[in-house]
Order: C-alpha cells, then structure tokens, then sequence
C-alpha cells in the first residue's frame, strides 16, 4: 500500500514539475514574444517620423529610402521625383507641406503571409497657392474635404491660399525585400497602390 501511495506521490511530482516546464516555457516565449512586438514598435515609431521629415522637406532621397521598394516597380524613381514636382509647382498652382507635430498613432503590428503591417495615422497639413484668383473658394474648400477627407480647410483670400488639415495614413511593411525594416506607403483613398503590390488575402486581413 505504501508502495502505490509512493508512486503515485511520484507521479503526481513529475506531472507538477513538467507543468511548471510547459509554463516556465510559456511565460519565456510570450516574454521573447512582446520583446519582439515592442522592439519592432520602437523602430517603427523612429522610421515613421525618419519617413514624415523626408516627405515635409521633400527630401527625395530620404523619401525613396523609406518608401517600400517594389512601388518603383510600379512608378520608377526618376519619373516619381518628377511627379511629384509637377504636383508640387505648376501652372495652376503651388502646394507647400507644413510642417506640424504628426501626433502619430499606430495600429497593431499583424503578420500576414511572413510579412510585418502596421496602420500609422498622422497630422498632415499642407498649403495650396492658386496662381490665379479663386471665384468660388467655398465649393474648392467642399471639394477639399471630400476628396481629401480633410478635417480642416481655410482660405485666405489675401494670398489666394488653401491651407487644408487632415488625418492621413501611412502603411508600413516590413519583409524579406526590406531585409525586415520597417518601410511605408501612402494609404490612397481606394488603396489602388497597395492592391497592386498584395494580394486580396492581405487586403481582407487588413480591413483594406
């Protein structure tokens, strides 16, 4: 009779001491795990304003650089760079951004088919100068902010100037083309970029 009470007490030991294993092993992997997670937020947090500075100072080396690499599968470099001066100065008019405090919010960091996504929303303020007076600045101010989605928009008349305050988006990727750093995309309006370069599967992860 001892005998069976011995092996049991034996028996319930070695269940007690590879339950206390399985948690011990447990608790180090959600430790390594939010380890992890918290690591990836620091860098995204340093990338996201690395990529907000280029775009304000239009510095356009800073930009390709924070930008995901395959959208230049898409829209090479040298014609981007020209895009974006015609956008910027033209005939019609002349758009500034300014810069503000972005006041950035990150979504949760999500793995999808072994790549890293983050949703960032940031203060985006921007000015737009028409070369030639406004007739009907309070439709441009309507159009603005539907097509915008702009939280703000004033016009002063003095200068003939928009200045429009939104809440924009920026997507971060990180995968095996970016060597596992942290690099963006706009989030347009439809996310006609975004469903160009992933698949629907990630899209619908996405809640894009």
């Amino acid at each position: 009779m001892l005998k069976v009470v011995g092996d049991f007490l034996s028996l319930i030991k070695l269940k007690i001491t590879k339950m206390k294993s399985k948690i011990l092993f447990f608790a180090f992997f959600l430790f390594q795990t939010i380890a992890v997670l918290a690591q990836d937020m620091a860098s995204l947090k340093t990338e996201a304003l690395k990529s907000y500075k280029a775009s304000v100072n239009m510095n356009f080396d800073d930009i390709f650089a924070t930008t995901y690499p395959k959208v230049f599968d898409i829209i090479p470099q040298d014609q981007m760079k020209k895009m974006f001066g015609q956008m910027m100065e033209n005939e019609q008019f002349s758009i500034k951004l300014v810069e503000v405090e972005p006041n950035f919010s990150f979504g949760e960091i999500k793995k999808i088919e072994g790549k890293s996504f983050c949703m960032v929303n940031y203060n985006n303020v921007m000015t737009m100068k028409f070369k030639q007076p406004m007739d009907d600045a309070e439709s441009m101010t309507d159009i603005f902010k539907s097509s915008m989605e702009a939280d703000k928009v004033t016009y002063d008349k003095l200068t003939n100037t928009f200045r429009i305050e939104m809440r924009s988006t920026l997507i971060a990727v990180a995968d095996d083309l970016t060597k596992n750093q942290w690099k963006f995309l706009n989030k347009d309006k439809e996310n006609k970029m975004f469903s160009m370069l992933f698949d629907a599967k990630i899209l619908k992860a996405l809640g894009l």
